[in-house]
């Protein structure tokens, strides 16, 4: 039977998946008010800012995401086997 302790590690990290995905939702609706002010006003550092910064921090997150989940794999593979 596998280490509890190790079962615990896999839903640590998918708690941080998780967490990292509410992060996200935030950003878009972040960005998406960044847009909407952008409509009514324009202003080019905003508009600067809407252009880089936003969609660098967004595809910082997913990356970490992903790479959480290719640990999650990795833990299952070894408490479980893999195919």
């Amino acid at each position: 039977m596998a280490d509890p302790v190790d079962h615990e590690q896999i839903d640590k990290l998918l708690d941080e998946i998780q967490l990292k995905h509410f992060e996200m939702a935030g950003m878009v609706g972040e960005y998406r008010t960044m847009v909407l002010k952008l409509k009514n006003e324009r202003d080019e550092e905003a508009l600067k800012l809407a252009r880089s910064l936003p969609g660098a921090r967004y595809h910082v997150a997913a990356k970490y995401a992903e790479e959480q989940w290719k640990v999650v794999q990795a833990q299952l593979a070894r408490l479980f086997g893999s195919d």
